[in-house]
C-alpha cells in the first residue's frame, strides 16, 4: 500500500493504470540546478518532449510535506521561485515531509519514489557520482547506491562533469550497473561529449535498446540500466577549458568553506559564470534532449 504522502497526478494515475508509458522527471534541477526562470522553461520544455513522443511525463517534487507524482504548473512554479526549498535525498527525505517542507528530489529520490509506484524510466541531466577528493573525505553520490538497488531505465548525459570521472565509470560497473549508450562509443562528460571510457554498448537504434532493456526486465536484473546520451553536439564544450573553469571553481569553494550538499549547484554556478553562459546552455540542452530520448524509449518499449 503507498503511503498517503503520495499524491499522484490523475493523468499519471491513468497511465500507470492502462500500462502506458511514463517517464519521471527530477525537480532538483528546478529549484537548484537552474536559474530563475531558465528552470521553468527548461521543466515544461522537458514535460514537452516527453508527451511530445507519446510518453506521459511524471516530474516528481514535495509539496507542503506531499510527495507529488506529476506537478502541475503552478507546483513547478512553487519549487522553482522559492527561496526556502529544500534539495532532498534519501537520507532528509522523511524530514521534509513530517515538517511540511516543500523540496524538490534529487537523482537518488526520484529514482527511488519513480519504481516504487512502478515508473520504469527516468530522464536527467548528469547524475551524481564519486566526487573529486573521495579517498579523503569519502564523498560519493547517493545515486550510485540507488542505481544499484532499483530497476529503473536512466537517461543522463553521464555524470556532472565537476566529479571524478573515472572512479565513477569504474563504481558503476562494481555496482553491476550496465553502462550502455545510445550513438556513442563513449560515457559522455556531461557538458562535453566523449571521456576516454567506453561503454559496454553502443545501440544506434531505439528499436534494439528497447528489446535489450525488456530482456533486462525479463531477467529481473537486479540494478538500473544506466544509457548515456551525449550533449547535442552545438552545446558540446572542449574538454580542456571545462577542466580549468572547475580548478578554479573548486579553489574559491575551498576559500568559501562551501561543501556538502551546497558544493555542487556552488560549482555549477560558478563555472557558469567562468564560462559566459556555455555550460547553462549546454546544462538547458542536454536535459531536454535527454527527456525527448526517454520518451521515445519508453514508447518504444510498449509497444
Amino acid at each position: 500500500m503507498l503511503s498517503k504522502k503520495i499524491k499522484i497526478n490523475p493523468k499519471i494515475q491513468e497511465a500507470l493504470e492502462n500500462n502506458k508509458p511514463i517517464v519521471a522527471l527530477e525537480s532538483t534541477l528546478i529549484s537548484h540546478g537552474l536559474p530563475y526562470p531558465e528552470n521553468i522553461k527548461v521543466a515544461k520544455e522537458s514535460i514537452k518532449a516527453v508527451e511530445e513522443s507519446g510518453s506521459a511525463a511524471a516530474t516528481i517534487g514535495i509539496i507542503n510535506g506531499d510527495i507529488i507524482i506529476g506537478l502541475n504548473e503552478n507546483e513547478i512554479e512553487v519549487l522553482a521561485s522559492s527561496k526556502n526549498v529544500e534539495k532532498v535525498s534519501l537520507h532528509n527525505i522523511a524530514l521534509s515531509l513530517f515538517y511540511k517542507h516543500n523540496a524538490a528530489t534529487t537523482v537518488a529520490t526520484t529514482i527511488n519514489i519513480a519504481s516504487k509506484i512502478g515508473i520504469k524510466f527516468f530522464a536527467t541531466g548528469g547524475i551524481g557520482g564519486v566526487h573529486l577528493g573521495s579517498e579523503d573525505n569519502s564523498d560519493i553520490s547517493a545515486d550510485l547506491t540507488e542505481l544499484s538497488r532499483n530497476r529503473m531505465f536512466v537517461v543522463s548525459s553521464g555524470a556532472k562533469s565537476i566529479l571524478d570521472l573515472e572512479k565513477t565509470y569504474e563504481r558503476l560497473e562494481t555496482y553491476g550497473i550496465p553502462r550502455v549508450s545510445y550513438n556513442s562509443d563513449y560515457m559522455p562528460g556531461f557538458w562535453y561529449d566523449e571521456t576516454p571510457y567506453t561503454v559496454d554498448k553502443n545501440f544506434k537504434n531505439i528499436d534494439e535498446l528497447a528489446n535489450y532493456l525488456k530482456l533486462v526486465e525479463e531477467i529481473n536484473h537486479n540494478s538500473s540500466v544506466l544509457i548515456f546520451n551525449k550533449v547535442p553536439k552545438k552545446y558540446s564544450i572542449e574538454k580542456n577549458l571545462i577542466k580549468n573553469w572547475i580548478i578554479a571553481s573548486i579553489e574559491k569553494a575551498k576559500k568559501n568553506l562551501v561543501r556538502g550538499k551546497d558544493l555542487t549547484p556552488f560549482l555549477i554556478s560558478e563555472i557558469n559564470t567562468l564560462s559566459k553562459n556555455k555550460t547553462l546552455e549546454a546544462n538547458k540542452a542536454l536535459i531536454i534532449n535527454n527527456a525527448l530520448l526517454t520518451g521515445k524509449i519508453s514508447k518504444k518499449f510498449n509497444c
